[in-house]
């Protein structure tokens, strides 16, 4: 429990520091206007068509422009909404007066007043939301032309082609440019160590700053070791779910810990103020590049490397994992260097000269990182061959290898060329994005397993002990974080491809205004409180039936098919209802669809007749018990006990233990033998033949006596013994009784026969079988055509 509580802590610490990052921008937010201000709005509107039609603005003004847009048509929105709570009634009540008179027709006076009087209220409570309406449509137009304008900037610049940086003249430039930029940072370093003003605080830091060096350099070198010796020290002798979670801890603070101590360093560099502005850029991207090149040996290490108590998550061969292992690590460094690079072009971007010569540096890196994603794009398609031939292999994965693979392939070969030719910020973007998702899909991989390993290290392989909840409850989970990772890791994708923040937010907003459904918008929040409301009915609903099953249904006269009849019944009632509370509780109006369902259903009715018939059928059944579960049934060549009886069909299971799926119509409208419906009791009949020497009543008298020894059968009415006939070999004779229990037909018709064969043998009556006679005509004739031929009689 510690170690679940420990890996809890950590999961959450990442949501607090993002909520400390974005408190600022909360608070801002709060502090905005909540109401609508038309005619701030307006002048808002005018100067961003005037923006707009310029097009001279940059995208840093143009994303302030469209945040002041977004924020108004946020209020808007609201306005609409509070607006919208006062209109529904006003028009309810107009609704309930009726239309107005006809032409030439009179209306009470009251009536006519008040109807006025609503009328009047209704078009001044309309103003308002008829101008929000405006103002979100005015809103919108705007932002998708700021949006348009922006992404047509960033396509021009990416496709620009400028100078080649394969060009030798280019590179003598290049270094002197870097030259000076660290000269210049030598020079600042120097003015700012020698600053009277900095050195009395730099020295008060110094004990501070001295601790903070110790303790990031511990947990640079350090860490991972002591995670990896505490993890194995924390899963000796432990349960194999508590040693998965203390692996999963482990694995965390591997790269947790690291990455703390890059910070810290980063701080204790800043308090000890020995920097300048480029300078300070430099060491911002220490931080970043140092987590990048400690994040992708984590990623490899976890994903190809066993290490104490976790196996590696991905198997591959030896090679594969030395191949694999360098490309990763070349990414991570690939990474470390552009953020430097980064770092100097950012520090001061007023210098086009420092900014072409950290252009061509940086094809290098690109070639670099080209290379690392070749050869991952070549070792999955490899692994994805292997997993397709392989019995085992997971075919849909095997897919998504191939596909992966050979998109890296094509990025590691085209972002370079593209670098080469000229088109520096399509090839850089491309070989970078690729290997940033490349790192992002393994780091979610690496948790999924992770968290897969603990949740598995409780479920048991197999249901055979009772334990079938806890085996769906395993595989519904991975399905949920399956599923929480996809919906985490699409946005991150699209944010590493491009797509702006301002983009997703615009994507929220679509999916939070809904699609109109006649009158009605259904958003996002909608469809999440109809999930949740229908989700909580369904999980009230089964444990209604549950304790139906188990606790009520038991102390009650209900036989077992009455007692299933009316848990099912519950069910079906209870999803219903479930049904209709989550419609109520996202307020759709389905009056508006009466007209297209009455239309569709003509059409449905006739397309899905049969279901509908082995619906009401299912219904009948369930109401009206002809056949109920546990009953023993015949219908038409099937024989067998009914297990479930649903809406649509019966499931029926024969005597060769085969399922058996049969239509609820065929049972309502055909013949069924239920031997078990009214009673339990079922006649058996035991044909037997005797030689004609032996005495009918003699033979009778057996018969009967062995009929009435055996427990099964019931002596009110007593069994009777019928002389059915004269045979062709036998005098036969029919044992005629009633069961107890018909389900025990065969097995006493078995014992009686035990019991006639041995009382038949003590009383000396002969059991007669069939004999025959063959008799060949012209034999002679043919012994001698055989003579003739020359062959020789066979045996």
């Amino acid at each position: 429990m510690r170690a679940c509580a420990l890996i809890i802590w950590l999961l959450c610490l990442p949501v607090f520091v993002l909520a400390q990052e974005v408190a600022p921008a909360v608070q801002e937010a709060q502090q905005a206007p909540q109401t609508f201000d038309k005619e701030a709005f307006d002048k808002l509107v005018k100067r961003a068509e005037g923006v707009v039609d310029r097009g001279v603005a940059s995208d840093q003004a143009l994303e302030s422009l469209r945040k002041q847009l977004a924020d108004y048509r946020t209020q808007a929105n609201r306005q609409k909404q509070e607006v919208s709570f006062k209109l529904r009634p006003l028009e309810d009540r107009l609704a309930a007066l009726g239309d107005p008179p006809g032409e030439g027709g009179q209306e009470a006076s009251d009536v006519a007043a008040l109807r006025a009087q609503l009328t009047a209220e209704l078009d001044r409570t309309r103003a308002p939301f008829l101008a929000a309406e405006d103002a979100n449509r005015q809103a919108d137009a705007l932002i998708k032309a700021i949006d348009e304008t922006i992404r047509g900037r960033a396509t021009d610049a990416l496709l620009e082609r400028g100078p080649s940086p394969v060009n030798p003249a280019r590179w003598a430039s290049a270094v002197t440019e870097l030259r000076g930029y660290f000269r210049s940072v030598r020079g600042e370093l120097t003015t700012t160590w020698s600053s009277e003003s900095r050195r009395a605080a730099r020295i008060s830091n110094a004990p501070i700053v001295l601790i903070m060096i110790g303790l990031a350099l511990l947990l640079l070198f350090r860490a991972r070791r002591w995670s990896r010796l505490g993890q194995d020290f924390l899963s000796t002798g432990v349960s194999a779910r508590s040693a998965a979670g203390f692996g999963l801890l482990g694995a965390l603070l591997q790269i947790a810990l690291p990455a703390l101590g890059l910070w810290v360093l980063v701080r204790a560099i800043d308090i000890f103020d020995v920097f300048s502005v480029r300078g300070y850029f430099l060491v911002a991207a220490l931080g970043m590049a140092g987590f990048a090149l400690y994040f992708a040996t984590w990623v490899s290490r976890l994903l190809f490397v066993p290490s104490g108590h976790l196996p590696a998550l991905v198997e591959v061969s030896q090679s594969d994992r030395r191949t694999l292992r360098n490309a990763f690590t070349l990414l991570g460094l690939v990474f470390a260097v552009r953020q430097m690079l980064g770092a100097v072009q950012g520090a001061l971007d007023t210098e086009p000269a420092l900014a072409e010569a950290t252009t061509t540096l940086m094809f290098p890196v690109v070639v670099l990182g080209g290379l690392g994603i070749f050869q991952i794009g070549w070792a999955l398609r490899r692994l994805a061959r292997q997993s397709a031939e392989n019995e085992g292999g997971n075919p849909f994965l095997a897919r998504v290898a191939t596909l992966m693979g050979t998109f890296c392939l094509m990025a590691g070969i085209l972002g370079p060329v593209a670098s080469a030719v000229g088109y520096a910020q399509a090839g850089t973007m491309l070989v970078f994005s690729t290997a940033l998702s490349l790192l992002m899909i393994a780091g979610f991989y690496i948790l999924f397993r992770l968290l897969g390993m603990m949740i598995g290290a409780s479920v048991p392989k197999s249901a055979g002990d009772g334990q079938e909840e806890t085996v769906r409850f395993g595989a519904l989970f991975q399905i949920t974080l399956g599923f929480l990772f996809i919906c985490t890791g699409v946005p991150l994708l699209a944010l590493i491809w491009g797509m702006r923040e301002s983009q997703l937010f615009e994507i929220w907003v679509w999916l939070n205004d809904g699609v109109a459904i006649g009158d009605t918008r259904v958003s996002l929040t909608d469809f999440l409180r109809f999930i949740l409301v229908f989700s909580v009915g369904y999980m009230l609903t089964r444990l209604l039936q549950t304790a139906l099953r188990t606790t009520v249904m038991p102390n009650t006269r209900f036989d077992i098919g009455g007692q299933n009849a009316i848990v099912t019944g519950t069910g079906y009632v209870g999803i219903f209802l479930a049904a209709l509370a989550a419609i109520g509780a996202t307020e759709i109006d389905l009056s508006n669809l009466a007209i297209v369902a009455g239309a569709l259903s003509v059409g449905i009715g006739f397309g899905l007749q049969t279901i509908v018939s082995n619906f009401v059928s299912g219904i009948i059944l369930l109401i009206e018990r002809p056949i109920k579960s546990g009953d023993w049934i015949e219908v038409g060549a099937y024989s067998g006990y009914v297990r479930k009886i649903s809406v649509r069909s019966t499931e029926i299971e024969t005597f060769d233990r085969a399922n058996v799926i049969i239509p609820n119509a065929d049972l309502i409208a055909g013949s069924v033998t239920n031997w078990t419906h009214s009673s339990m009791a079922g006649r058996v009949l035991v044909p037997v033949g005797v030689s004609y020497d032996s005495d009918p009543r003699h033979v009778e008298k057996i018969l009967r006596e062995v009929a009435e020894s055996h427990p099964m059968v019931i002596l009110n009415p007593p069994p009777v013994v019928m002389f059915m006939g004269f045979g062709a070999d036998s005098l036969d004779f029919e044992i005629r009784a009633i069961l107890r229990d018909v389900n025990w037909m065969l097995s006493a018709r078995s014992d009686l026969n035990f019991e006639i064969a041995k009382r038949f043998r003590e009383e000396g009556i002969e059991i007669p079988f069939a004999q025959r006679d063959v008799y060949i005509k012209n034999l002679g004739d043919l012994q001698a055509g055989r003579d003739e031929a020359g062959d020789a009689p066979t045996a």
